[in-house]
């Protein structure tokens, strides 16, 4: 075959295949435009979209469902449009303003993962489906053939109608006042009829465990604007409060009566077994009991943070620890910069990771062990000594705390002493009232009887003794001086009938008994 002839097959095959509508490849780097790219992958089948891992159904990322599953929608061709379909074709309103994508980091070393690791590079979210809407109404968008970069992220949606739910006012994020989000405001909730039922759909919404307790008004700061929901009414099962049967809030119930909630995965920490709050076993409440913490990664970090966040300044140092006490076993793992010890990586109960532990300990810089040095550890050296401001101001903290205790002692002690004297008062007082007459000798006093009545009159004897020790004997003529004898009658001056007046008279005792007492 001659070489003109091979040019000429070569030639008719170019054309040939230019004429039959096969795609020339792109050039490396360049997207692939050819009309396949608008086609839906499964023609026929009508597109299903709902929003999940959201704090309502209005709320939370994309997903489609693709392929015979739910797969998260790729933000390659995402727009403004695309949301409001959304929101529409949900029920919810309008779309919020897409959020601002997190640019990747430009320069990243070879196989490191930028941000959270569930986002690296890998071939399964390279076939996200990518969603392209021509309109602000869901008829109008489709899934098309669109590669999604490893710089994508899920679509996220929030629309106008969006109902979110938080607890505000506690030591995390799962205890504190309620607060419901609502026509794009933050209000709060009444605690008329407020029980365990309706705090265990919170705590399971805001998957924080189940309720511990349900809390009235007043157990944290009262809270300010809207009151949305009263008389809340729930079963236990429901998923979200907003589905729970109530009454709107409508002026009847004050911020005084916000409800609260404390649920299981709360955790509130504490140090027992030291001289003061800031040294001793750490503890920590969770799940409702109080239970100690793994010392087998209790290292500088950990203890940092728990001084830090108890208000005991930093870590002074991290004592040998005892066996555990308590049921429970916490383990916790820091990087230091936590604000709180629930922030850290964190397992309850683990067997693995508490095997052959102690309970932790600690003993922060502002423990009160420290505070008061003795003299005798200052240097006997005449250099002065420098005392860093830290420890100065742990000091004045320590001051300021005693004087604020000191108060309330001397009010104490004041309406203390202002009780006792008021008690004496009044006990001198009964004391007067009550106190018995003064005994007034009524021997020699003389004794009037009045008229028209008969006294008789007990007459005491004495018989004395003579100095021979004999009884006296008395003679008849003393007996018959001391004869009772009846008194006359003296007949007095009378209108009619006439009176009578009786006169007693005593008869005298002898001299020689007159002296003598019975």
């Amino acid at each position: 075959m001659t070489p003109d002839i091979m040019l000429f097959f070569v030639v008719a095959g170019l054309l040939t295949a230019a004429l039959s509508g096969h795609p020339s490849p792109a050039p490396s780097g360049q997207p692939n435009t050819t009309s396949e790219e608008s086609q839906l992958l499964e023609p026929g089948e009508r597109l299903q979209v709902r929003l999940m891992n959201g704090s309502s159904r209005c709320n939370g990322t994309a997903e489609v469902w693709f392929r015979q599953s739910w797969e998260p929608a790729c933000g390659a061709l995402w727009d403004l449009r695309a949301s409001e379909a959304v929101c529409r074709s949900l029920g919810c309103g309008r779309a919020e303003p897409l959020e601002q994508p997190v640019p990747p980091t430009p320069a990243l070393p070879t196989g490191a993962a930028a941000g959270n690791a569930s986002w690296a590079p890998n071939t399964t979210w390279a076939l996200a489906p990518t969603v392209q809407c021509s309109g602000p109404e869901w008829q109008l968008c489709k899934v098309v053939e669109h590669a999604c970069s490893s710089d994508e992220r899920p679509v996220q949606v929030t629309c106008a109608e969006n109902l979110d739910l938080k607890l505000v006012g506690g030591g995390s994020p799962c205890e504190g006042r309620v607060e419901m989000l609502e026509h794009g405001q933050w209000g709060s909730v009444c605690d008329d009829t407020w029980d365990l039922d309706d705090a265990h759909v919170v705590c399971r919404q805001l998957s924080c465990g189940w309720a511990v307790q349900a809390l009235p008004g007043l157990h944290f700061a009262p809270g300010q604007g809207r009151i949305h929901r009263d008389q809340v009414n729930c079963s236990g099962s429901e998923t979200y409060l907003w589905d729970c049967l109530g009454l709107p809030g409508n002026g009847y119930c004050g911020h005084k009566e916000d409800a609260g909630v404390v649920c299981s995965e709360h955790q509130s920490w504490r140090l027992t077994g030291g001289a003061d709050p800031c040294e001793g076993q750490v503890e920590v409440y969770f799940r409702g009991v109080w239970n100690t913490v793994c010392d087998s990664t209790w290292y500088e970090p950990e203890a940092k943070v728990l001084c830090r966040d108890l208000g005991c300044g930093t870590l002074a140092r991290v004592p040998k620890g005892l066996p555990h006490s308590l049921s429970g076993k916490m383990y916790y793992s820091c990087e230091g910069g936590e604000p709180t010890l629930s922030e850290c990586f964190w397992r309850f109960n683990n067997s693995n990771l508490c095997r052959h532990t102690q309970a932790a300990r600690v003993l922060c810089s502002g423990a009160r062990s420290l505070l008061n040095l003795s003299t005798s550890e200052i240097p006997a050296t005449g250099q002065p000594v420098t005392v860093e401001s830290s420890v100065m101001v742990k000091m004045k903290d320590w001051e300021s705390r005693e004087l604020m205790l000191l108060i309330p002692c001397i009010v104490l002690g004041i309406l203390l002493l202002v009780s006792l004297s008021f008690i004496a008062i009044v006990l001198l007082r009964i004391k007067g009232k009550y106190a018995l007459p003064a005994m007034v000798n009524h021997q020699y006093l003389p004794t009037t009887t009045p008229a028209g009545t008969t006294s008789y009159q007990e007459v005491p004897i004495t018989i004395a003794k003579e100095e021979n020790s004999q009884r006296h004997r008395f003679t008849d003529e003393e007996v018959r001086q001391n004869r009772f004898q009846m008194p006359p009658l003296e007949e007095g001056e009378s209108g009619w009938g006439g009176t009578w007046r009786v006169v007693i008279r005593t008869p005298a005792l002898p001299p020689d008994l007159a002296g003598h007492s019975p």
